[in-house]
């Protein structure tokens, strides 16, 4: 009982460590998901570096994969940090893989790619604000999804300025 008593205080104190808390159910499927999208638009970006003549595509798809890299670690890092027995996923959905194939196979990359990448975003956006406007979310990550969150309104903006061809 004594002990029961001692870890609810220190709960309350912020003496016990991380490694006891918990996410939420709601916690590990935003985290998962972000994870994710990370992951495709990383390999969606690698595609267009690699095989697009349009410089404009290049440098963006550089820039995204280096912000998603980052953003990635930084997720990774407050998950952990949350909850350490919480594994993210690594790869892509299966939906995402179609649309990674998609991408791979089509006439005209930049212009599926940037199809791809806006539509991307804006699915991005929204489980952001959502993951925010939640009552209950893991303050940590709450904070991770605000501090990103204008990052991902300026790259939807850019991924929209990108040219048609």
């Amino acid at each position: 009982m004594a002990c029961k008593i001692f870890l609810a205080a220190a709960l309350v104190v912020g003496v016990v460590p991380a490694a006891f808390a918990q996410l939420s159910s709601a916690d590990k499927a935003f985290a998962a998901r972000a994870a994710q999208i990370d992951d495709y638009q990383i390999e969606a970006s690698l595609i267009v570096n690699k095989y697009s003549s349009h410089a404009t595509y290049r440098q963006y798809a550089t820039m995204l994969a280096n912000d998603r890299t980052e953003d990635s670690g930084q997720l990774q890092s407050t998950v952990a940090d949350e909850d350490p027995s919480f594994r993210l996923p690594s790869g892509v959905s299966p939906a995402d893989k179609r649309q990674l194939d998609a991408l791979k196979n089509t006439r005209n990359l930049d212009m599926a790619f940037r199809g791809q990448i806006v539509s991307s975003e804006a699915s991005t956006l929204k489980l952001y604000q959502d993951y925010i406007e939640r009552r209950r979310a893991n303050p940590e990550l709450k904070h991770m999804a605000q501090q990103l969150l204008p990052k991902y309104q300026q790259q939807l903006e850019d991924a929209r300025q990108l040219p048609m061809q």
